[in-house]
């Protein structure tokens, strides 16, 4: 991917520079990927040119300099040069060299490689390594002193862990390019990257981090059969099994060819060992085959990184440099490089020193009003669906269904500027979404919580009288009716999991089609009701859970599946509204893909038989056919569009719906005998907090004469007693979503929780939320949100919006800023240089972004880092390591830059914990009366496993002591959870209890759920404090947190923009509206 970079790299990094990039050279493998390669890459190629054009360059009056230098490492992998006298290490995805003595280490690459796993060339001239630059694992090289770059593998698949051949004429590598992970070969005899692609290996298990023998008859590798295993190829082809242990990975051959040094890891127990490599049967840490048992060279608990170890000392075996025996393995772990003899007496650690030299742009952040106001245009526009006349559209907004009336071919003239005004079809406080017509519209199907939980409804148009269809208690989504009417296909929601199941009309009966889908889209059906399409997700292999969405053609007789694609390595949809959605005369699909609407010809069984065709240009989402199959309703950034198929027209769907901010008036007065503020130290005590609409006027000693006045004036007093007030909660990470209903808001505000940030939500669905609640239908938290990830060119979980070639980047930067985010999340496949696009973009209308990347994500500016311990496109974490441990690179990174972190330590396994230790925390009468039915059991059951694990208190000890050197470094931590993972509401009194358990004072802790989390929000003086001038969401708990956390969960009262919800009233649903 040279072709954008070049624009980037005006000369070799230097002193304290680290932008600094090089020119890479491209050669291209003779083989018969290169088609593919091209297609790929050139049109990436020519997207990636606006990111180097538009990346900043003039500097602020408010940037600041931060420069650190560390002397420790965090899952960084090294290697040794052939001649004993370099070391190469990969510190936060950057290659540094040094002397191998230790010292000074030098920068060689950029931070836009994300640089991994270096090994060196036999001659020592070059150093091979897998890097991210292009948006796929690839394999890398570059000259020893940092010139000379060259890529040498391309196309849509990954390839990691490479190492040289002995001759050096040759690259061994681990790839996906299979449907799971081989080893296979890179010939480079001829020049970098010139020669053929050979795989080696074609187990059904995973074969990785390959390595040549000295001699280059045989090939090391580590094997995901069993538990673990090290496997040693020789040139025939035969192979044995020299080593088993969980998690063995990595390993490295001796200088004579005769032991085997490798890592194991897995999550709590990490270790180095040594092999016999003519062992056979493996032997390992649980015994095992006819062989030598390999010996652990490290104690128990050490910190081992999961990568190659290196002998040091006499290269080649003769007894030069030493005897055999007199060999030292060096190896990463416990954040330094380590040494110790092959019995196991520990060495001297190398020294290392690197420094980090970047400049953090200032910029002005956009602040929520909260005020009084409107009316303004509704942009909660959700699940738009077209009338099989074409004369109506059904959707949610304002938590109801509404029904849009417009003419066949648009609106008319009269209503074409300001569009017509649609009229409700239900009017609660419930949930009323994604409304599905039957094929004669005369029904509309739907899914409501008015009966307790989401179950599916059928509407009969004429008449507006509803039939609850389903009256299971989970939750139940997504109905369409099968084109004879007499049957709903629907989605049961479990977690993340999701059962997709039948109705029949007439008898009530359900059928399971299936439960094992990963989060799919919307269902479809054949003309012929026999076979569903939806969107899924498959994997490139199962050792990572990265994949692409395809479209699975399940029939509902129990026949044959298929999982089909309209092109290939690309997304069919996000697994949600967006497709594939089969017209009714069968002839095409329609679907959504980088963001755009697209349409295949299909054969009769939904295969697709052509290259699809692109039919717009604005975002598509919401997609639906008219009966006739002519055109195709959408929802796009701005509004509602219809696409002609007969002429190729598209034409907007104007409507006029609007919503406003009712103004709350009166006097409150919370008479309490301890306040804390969100700031200070110490409580105050006998005091008064005043409040006005809703908005607190002053925090004052307790004066009868001003509460006689707000008496005298109509205002309500709450007496606090005893207990303690303090400011309202902030969960800074937890995903919304339609599952629990109304409930949902209800559950935040029994716990506490008045705001909350959702870093990954449908954009439609955050409007409705925000403009349902803001406007009153429906109570909860203030919500802070952005809208769907942005992700590279694989994804995971549904809702992920894809990144590709065809520059749906500025479309998806067009919804944030038109929608109103007040975040952008970027995910774990998006290269860096895009990142910082996006990064310069968002400060540019003053909001953050947040991802689950360090480096170089602080460099580019990055305002938050979600999860000590989250998902890594590496398959490790650049932040934490297998033992939970994180070092001092990371602790600076994060100390000096101001950049908040967001733990999620209730998620790494304290939620557990706390239940198990405890089980009142799913006994609590909020829990049993908020959350679904048997939640509470389920969750109780798993605690006693997951919270009983071995090693998790000392792995959430570890955590914990991450957190608080970051805050005792200046850092910022804030209090989020990863809800509805685990329980939203609950989980975050958890989590700021697990900060206590590693080593935060009370006050400390209860900062980063109040104060510092409404500073990450722009809204310090505003949020998360008692003040005058503050919004007035307030919490009153039973006892005093302050000196026993576990008063957190105490809640009596929840102040929330200035009206009075008290817990026990929380508890139960609202009164139904209409039947």
């Amino acid at each position: 991917m040279g072709l954008p970079y070049h624009l980037l790299h005006p000369e070799r990094p230097g002193d304290d520079s680290m932008y600094q990039l090089s020119v890479p050279r491209l050669r291209r493998p003779s083989s018969a990927l290169i088609p593919l390669a091209v297609r790929l890459l050139l049109p990436l190629a020519l997207f990636l040119l606006p990111v180097a054009l538009l990346l900043p360059t003039a500097a602020h009056a408010q940037d600041r300099e931060v420069r650190v230098t560390v002397s420790e490492g965090t899952n960084m992998a090294a290697a040794v040069s052939p001649d004993g006298r370099r070391i190469v290490l990969d510190l936060q995805g950057t290659l540094w060299t040094m002397d191998a003595g230790g010292g000074e280490a030098r920068a060689i690459t950029d931070m836009y490689y994300d640089a991994r796993q270096p090994q060196w060339a036999p001659d020592g001239s070059r150093i091979v390594f897998q890097s991210f630059r292009d948006g796929r694992w690839h394999i890398w090289s570059i000259a020893s002193d940092g010139t000379d770059p060259v890529q040498h593998t391309f196309g849509p698949y990954d390839e990691r862990e490479p190492a040289y051949s002995p001759d050096g004429g040759a690259i061994v590598f681990a790839s996906d390019r299979s449907g799971n992970y081989d080893i296979w070969t890179l010939d480079v005899s001829g020049g970098p990257g010139d020669g053929r692609i050979q795989r080696v290996t074609d187990a059904p298990t995973h074969e990785f981090t390959p390595q040549w023998s000295p001699d280059g008859e045989s090939l090391a590798y580590a094997s995901d059969r069993g538990l673990g295993a090290i496997i040693v190829r020789e040139s025939g082809g035969s192979t044995r099994v020299v080593a088993r242990n969980a998690g063995a990975i990595s390993p490295a051959w001796s200088p004579d060819g005769s032991r085997i040094a490798y890592s194991a890891v897995v999550q709590g127990q990490t270790g180095l060992w040594v092999a016999d490599a003519g062992a056979t049967g493996g032997g390992g840490a649980a015994g095992g085959g006819g062989a030598a048992t390999p010996t652990r060279l490290t104690e128990a608990g050490a910190d081992v990184f999961p990568f190659r170890p290196m002998w040091m000392g006499d290269r080649t075996g003769d007894g030069t440099g030493g005897e055999t025996d007199a060999l030292e393995i060096a190896y990463t772990g416990d954040g330094r490089l380590r040494r110790v003899s092959a019995d196991g007496a520990p060495g001297a650690d190398i020294p290392f020193e690197a420094t980090f030299a970047f400049t953090r742009r200032d910029y002005e952040r956009a602040r929520r009003s909260f005020e009084a106001g409107g009316p303004e245009p509704v942009q909660g526009i959700v699940a738009p669906a077209v009338s099989p006349d074409g004369r109506h559209i059904a959707f949610t907004a304002l938590g109801d269904l509404w029904l849009l009336d417009i003419a066949a071919d648009g609106a008319d003239e009269a209503e074409a500027a300001g569009g017509a005004t649609p009229r409700r079809l239900t009017d609660d406080p419930f949930v009323d979404l994604m409304p599905a017509w039957s094929r004669d519209g005369s029904r509309l199907a739907y899914a409501s919580d008015r009966a307790g939980s989401l179950d599916i409804w059928v509407r009969d148009m004429a008449t507006d009288t509803e039939t609850r269809a389903t009256t299971e208690p989970g939750g139940e989504v997504g109905p369409v009716f099968s084109p004879a009417g007499d049957r709903i296909v629907f989605t049961s929601v479990m977690g993340l999991q999701a059962a997709v199941r039948v109705v029949d009309l007439a008898t009530g009966e359900l059928t399971t089609i299936r439960n094992d889908l990963f989060a799919p889209s919307r269902p479809s059906f054949s003309p012929d009701g026999r076979t569903i399409a939806m969107s899924v997700l498959s994997q490139y292999s199962s050792r990572f859970r990265e994949g692409r969405n395809e479209i699975l053609l399940q029939p509902l007789d129990g026949g044959e599946t298929r999982r089909v694609t309209a092109a290939d390595h690309e997304n069919m949809g996000v697994r949600a509204l967006d497709g594939p959605v089969w017209s009714p005369d069968g002839r095409r699909m329609a679907y959504a893909s980088e963001g755009v609407l697209w349409m295949v010809e299909v054969d009769a069984e939904g295969v697709p038989g052509a290259p699809p065709t692109r039919l717009s240009n604005h975002h598509a989402d919401a997609i639906s056919w008219t009966g006739d199959s002519r055109s195709i309703v959408y929802q796009s950034t701005r509004g509602l569009r219809r696409y002609h198929l007969d002429d190729g027209r598209s034409e907007e769907i104007p409507l006029r719906l609007e919503w406003q901010r009712p103004a709350r008036e009166g006097a409150v007065v919370v008479r309490a005998a301890r306040v804390w503020d969100g700031v200070s130290d110490e409580i105050s005590r006998d005091m008064d907090v005043i409040i006005e609409g809703n908005r607190i006027v002053s925090v004052a000693p307790h004066s009868d004469a001003r509460l006689a006045a707000v008496i005298d004036a109509g205002g309500e007093v709450v007496d606090a007693g005893d207990h303690t007030v303090l400011p309202g909660l902030v969960d800074m990470h937890s995903h919304m979503g339609y599952g629990m209903g109304e409930a949902l808001g209800r559950a935040f505000l029994a716990y506490g929780v008045t705001t909350i940030r959702d870093p990954t939500s449908d954009p439609y669905e955050v409007a409705e939320r925000r403009e349902s609640i803001d406007s009153g239908r429906r109570i909860g938290p203030r919500e802070f949100a952005t809208g769907r990830t942005m992700d590279g060119n694989r994804i995971y979980y549904s809702g992920a919006g894809s990144l590709g070639p065809n520059g749906n980047l500025e479309l998806e930067l067009d919804r944030a800023e038109h929608v109103g985010y007040s975040l952008i999340k970027t995910y774990v496949r998006m290269p860096d240089l895009i990142q910082r696009r996006i990064i310069d973009f968002a400060h540019g209308i003053g909001i953050p972004v947040a991802s689950h990347e360090i480096y170089p994500a602080v460099a580019h500016g990055q305002d938050h880092v979600e999860h000590i311990s989250g998902t890594s496109r590496r398959g490790y974490s650049p932040k934490v390591t297998a033992m939970y441990r994180t070092y001092d690179d990371v602790i600076q990174l994060l100390a000096a830059s101001g950049m908040t972190i967001t733990p999620t330590m209730a998620l790494m396994g304290g939620w557990w914990k706390s239940v198990a230790d405890d089980p009142s925390w799913t006994t609590d009468a909020r829990f049993e009366a908020v959350f679904p039915e048997g939640m509470a059991e389920a969750m109780t059951a798993r605690a006693l496993t997951r919270g009983r694990a071995g090693g998790i208190d000392e792995l959430l000890a570890d955590a914990g002591r991450t957190v608080t050197r970051v805050v005792r470094g200046g850092g910022k931590v804030v209090a989020g959870t990863d809800s509805p993972i685990i329980p939203y509401g609950a989980a975050l009194i958890a989590e700021v209890e697990n900060y206590v358990w590693g080593g935060l004072t009370e006050v400390e802790a209860l900062r980063t759920a109040t104060s510092v989390a409404a500073e990450a929000l722009a809204m310090e003086g505003e949020l998360g404090t008692l003040s005058a001038g503050a919004l007035a969401d307030i919490l009153i708990v039973e006892g005093n947190p302050l000196e026993n956390i576990e008063d957190l969960r105490r809640a009596r009262i929840v102040l929330k923009d200035g009206e009075i919800f008290r817990v026990e009233e929380l508890m139960s649903p609202p009164r139904a509206l209409v039947p």
